[in-house]
């Protein structure tokens, strides 16, 4: 009975409420950043999903860092188009061009082919419309042509630099690849757009069935030079679970600072209410309260805050973020972003917040054992 009174007698105190404030707003961040991981796990595991080229390899240079910056020689194409093995073979010119259409001017990724139709074919694209077949006309993809409101017919102007073409949309294709945020274009049109035409960004191909892979991959290194590398194509599900575990690294390595703070926190608010209730405190050892009361009733106290805290946290950091991406869609239509919680990590940010409380107030309930009596006028 004395523990009852004495623990509501401490949660009434005015302190209380701007502990579990305090609490409530670290636990939200950390529910926020885990909502909006979530949300982008599950759009890279689906984005793993979806339709791709398998089995296709890249010719690329040695020491590029991205494919715009790699630079093949055009007669190596040649090379391997003689190749009984090899099928499908693509070679490719990868440029980044201002696309200006409908008032909007964006920088955006422009692939171009010598064949597009078989470029559209390997990837199982459906397109409306028609295969663009010189340098005024070009292919788009269906995410691009969104952003920009691009339409069957529409006129769009590329450029790089000084120089600049104008070319029609003579159709839109959706692939489920990364190749529907690009604009693709014949050879010729990059000849135009581009200064040097000696040379080619990648070589794609794919091998022909019951062909032994080692092999013939072999077979094809021989014949490139020594600064020209083969990489296997499209590998999704291995680059989402590296993203993957980097992002639960990062949130991780992120948690710990926050549960590190709720610790400092409850350490603060532990002692705090010990210096204010310094007088009720001593009065109940006083009447005889055992050491192990008073500690105990510190603890029970910090561990009601991080509960509650918690639960409020949790709340505020998933409505929050919910809120605010319900906002920005309505500014911007296109951005579609619905971050989520899981209950098992709800659960595991209750638990860590109040064992991360419990290890703040450890100290100072153990210190609180030694208070003598103090008098005050009543």
């Amino acid at each position: 009975m004395a523990f009852t009174i004495s623990y509501i007698m401490l949660l009434r105190r005015g302190i209380a409420a701007q502990s579990i404030l305090a609490i409530a707003l670290l636990v939200a961040v950390v529910a926020s950043i885990n909502s909006i991981v979530n949300y982008l796990n599950l759009r890279s595991e689906t984005l793993a999903g979806f339709v791709n080229p398998r089995g296709t390899y890249l010719i690329l240079s040695l020491n590029s860092t991205a494919v715009t910056d790699s630079k093949l020689p055009v007669d190596l194409a040649a090379k391997l188009r003689n190749l009984s093995y090899v099928k499908n073979l693509l070679p490719q010119r990868i440029l980044i061009a201002d696309l200006i259409a409908n008032f909007s001017n964006r920088t955006i990724m422009i692939r171009a082919i010598e064949d597009i139709g078989g470029f559209l074919k390997t990837r199982g694209a459906y397109l409306n419309g028609t295969i663009a077949k010189n340098w005024m006309e070009a292919n788009i993809g269906e995410i691009l042509a969104r952003m920009f409101s691009i339409s069957l017919g529409d006129e769009v102007s590329l450029a790089i630099g000084e120089r600049y073409i104008e070319v029609r949309i003579v159709g839109i294709f959706r692939s489920q690849t990364q190749s529907d945020t690009e604009l693709l274009i014949p050879m010729e049109a990059a000849d135009i757009l581009a200064e040097s035409n000696a040379t080619i960004s990648i070589i794609e191909f794919s091998l022909k069935e019951n062909v032994d892979i080692r092999e013939a991959l072999s077979q094809i290194a021989i014949l490139l030079p020594e600064n020209v590398r083969i990489i296997e194509a499209q590998q999704l599900k291995e680059f989402t679970l590296q993203i993957n575990m980097q992002t639960i690294t990062f949130l991780n390595i992120w948690s710990v600072a926050v549960y590190a703070i709720v610790a400092a926190a409850s350490y603060v608010t532990a002692t705090r209410l010990i210096t204010e209730s310094n007088y009720e405190l001593a009065m109940l050892k006083m009447l005889g309260a055992r050491k192990r009361l008073i500690s105990t009733l510190i603890l029970a106290y910090t561990v009601t805050v991080a509960f509650l805290g918690s639960i409020i946290g949790i709340a505020l950091g998933t409505a929050g973020t919910q809120i605010a991406s319900t906002i920005i869609r309505w500014i911007i239509p296109n951005v579609d972003i619905t971050p989520f919680l899981l209950v098992e990590q709800a659960i595991r940010i209750l638990l860590l917040t109040i064992a991360s409380s419990i290890i703040g107030c450890i100290y100072p309930a153990f210190k609180s054992t030694r208070i003598g009596y103090v008098e005050q006028q009543l």
